[in-house]
């Protein structure tokens, strides 16, 4: 499989396209998402040694990305 540049795929700003997925949701929050995961699991990780390991890491990335869309969609836009 090749990249090409002539296709680069949909725009960050666009909605992610899955089904359960609110509109408001696009590519770029989910990237933001990651690096602020990302950046939380590292400094969380400077204090408690634990957390670097192979097995939490993803986890607590995938569990960011999923949870914390839910809570925005829940709580802060008052839907159910």
């Amino acid at each position: 499989m090749s990249w090409r540049s002539d296709h680069p795929g949909p725009p960050l700003a666009d909605p992610t396209g899955r089904p359960g997925d609110p509109p408001w949701y696009t590519r770029r929050l989910e990237v933001g998402l990651y690096i602020v995961a990302g950046a939380v699991y590292v400094l969380l990780g400077m204090f408690h040694k634990w957390l670097l390991n192979w097995v939490v890491g993803p986890i607590w990335l995938v569990a960011w990305v999923w949870i914390v869309p839910v809570v925005a969609d829940r709580f802060i836009r008052g839907r159910r």
